[in-house]
């Protein structure tokens, strides 16, 4: 018999050991409002903790201390949804003899029944925290009934101290509140979770007299899940789909994601997507105004350490970022302003490009140091508000000259193609504002930064361009009455002289569309 005990044993041990270590740290959904999807009924916790109670002091007592250092204890029951911790405590803390100066009490003893509401913060909310930290703050509130002796001292009787207060007594219960910092230790199962916790007290005492006191504990404690070996798999694929309720809300505020196991071969995959591809025309009509951005990441055994979304001008540089840590948003709105404020182009086509950085579990897995997805985004002609209701103005930069000329006979057949195309797009903007005037004017980039050379060969070409343009509209059906040609050459330049990269900003044609009175 005790060699088959010797035997089975060690097996029962190693099975034990396997099953706790293939589980997985405290819910903690990375986001703040849980939903009904990170509901599991097996994240039902007990805990029980206790350590060190500071002297007791009350407000009306010059904060005088009236105990002893003390201890406490406590046990408690809750459930965790989505990383907030919804419980009861009981908790007695019990003081000795105060020895300062105005001191009255042989003995203190709190009774605490409180309900706690804690929020788990781990590396699902905060990518930066190691896998076996969690950070969880919170606040508590309760009764606190009291009892406690005094001394048979000549002040306690001229006071009209009591003898002592006991258990329930009328005027011995208070209620009581407490803020609370944990920092909890993932060691690899839910059944043991160690914690440190720091806590201040509050509570108004209306059996002794003493007003508003105050106490300081410090715990040391283990909260466990029981139901830890029936969890949720959240090394697993957390959920196929989305619910249908998330699907049909326009902002959702989280990515819903795939989670794999951690030795999973698959790739972790991006993908981003925008709800318009053509014609984006954000300039307040309520007609394609928002780009709706969706990434889609799969594959991944924890959410990423970091991600970045750019939105991308004509020349590659980033013209709009947003960026994050953890999931990234399950949508983002691009309503076409770069990070100053300025707009777009119309006629250009602008990148979507996200990156995202995996978490070092995932690319321990996969070798996958960074993982990139783009799109893109073509504009159409949007109406730039310069006066409400009476003026606007249409800046596009996709109508190619030859170098030096107001002509057309050297530019590539991609050229002449965006000529047509840009526009054909403006005659038909223009013919839908019969009663508007339109000024064409041309703008050129000063190379050299000098008056010369804007007023003896910028602004004669511009003209000549803004002419040239003026006879092609007029071709497409706009009556000259209501076309002006001027030329700004190299005024009111968009990127500064400096600012070589950006200088085809400055070279670009700009309608002026106005009301008539």
């Amino acid at each position: 018999m005790s060699r088959l005990c010797g035997k089975v044993l060690p097996l029962f041990l190693i099975l034990i050991f396997t099953n706790i270590s293939n589980l997985h740290a405290e819910s903690d959904s990375g986001k703040f409002f849980p939903s009904a999807a990170d509901f599991d009924i097996s994240n039902f916790y007990l805990e029980a903790y206790g350590g060190l109670a500071f002297p007791l002091s009350f407000t009306s007592q010059d904060f005088v201390p009236m105990t002893d250092n003390g201890w406490d204890i406590a046990a408690g029951f809750g459930f965790n949804w989505g990383g907030w911790l919804f419980g009861f405590d009981y908790n007695r803390s019990m003081y000795g003899q105060g020895t300062a100066s105005g001191a009255l009490m042989e003995n203190f003893v709190n009774n605490l029944f409180e309900f706690r509401l804690r929020r788990v913060i781990s590396k699902a909310s905060i990518s930066k925290l190691p896998s076996w930290l969690e950070i969880i703050p919170g606040l508590a509130l309760g009764v606190d009934f009291i009892t406690t002796d005094y001394y048979t001292s000549t002040r306690a009787k001229a006071d009209g101290r009591l003898t002592s207060v006991g258990f329930a007594q009328d005027g011995a219960r208070c209620f009581f509140g407490k803020v609370t910092f944990e920092n909890a230790f993932y060691l690899g199962t839910d059944y043991f979770i160690p914690f440190i916790e720091g806590d201040f007290n509050l509570f108004y005492d209306n059996s002794i007299g003493g007003g508003l006191a105050m106490f300081f504990t410090a715990n040391i404690g283990i909260r466990t899940y029981p139901g830890s070996a029936f969890h949720k798999n959240r090394s697993q694929k957390f959920r196929k789909e989305k619910p249908a309720e998330m699907q049909e809300k326009a902002l959702p505020e989280t990515l819903s994601s795939d989670f794999v196991s951690t030795d999973s071969p698959l790739p972790v995959e991006l993908k981003i997507q925008s709800n318009i591809h053509e014609n984006f025309t954000p300039d307040g009509d309520g007609l394609n105004d928002l780009a709706i951005l969706t990434p889609e990441l799969t594959n991944i055994c924890e959410p990423p350490q970091s991600w970045k979304l750019e939105i991308l001008d004509p020349k590659g540089a980033t013209f709009r970022e947003y960026s994050g840590s953890g999931m990234p948003p399950q949508t983002l709105s691009w309503d076409g302003k770069g990070n100053g404020g300025e707009d777009v182009f119309a006629m250009n086509t602008y990148g979507i490009r996200l990156t995202v950085v995996p978490s070092a579990a995932d690319v321990t897995r996969t070798g996958q140091t960074v993982i990139v997805a783009q799109d893109s985004v073509k504009t159409g002609i949007p109406l730039q508000v310069i006066i409400p209701d009476k003026k606007w103005k249409i800046v596009v930069n996709t109508i190619h000259f030859d170098p030096d000329k107001a002509s057309f006979n050297q530019i590539s057949e991609e050229q002449r193609r965006e000529n047509i195309e840009t526009l054909d797009s403006i005659a038909n903007q223009i013919k839908e504002h019969p009663d508007c005037l339109i000024t064409i004017e041309g703008y050129a980039n000063n190379v050299t930064n000098t008056e010369r050379e804007n007023i003896n060969e910028l602004v004669p070409l511009s003209q000549l361009r803004a002419q040239a343009i003026m006879g092609l509209l007029s071709e497409r059906g706009i009556t000259k009455d209501i076309l002006i040609a001027k030329g700004k050459g190299g005024a009111n330049p968009l990127a500064a002289w400096e600012d070589r990269s950006n200088w085809w900003k400055n070279r670009r044609v700009e309608f002026i569309v106005e009301k008539q009175e």
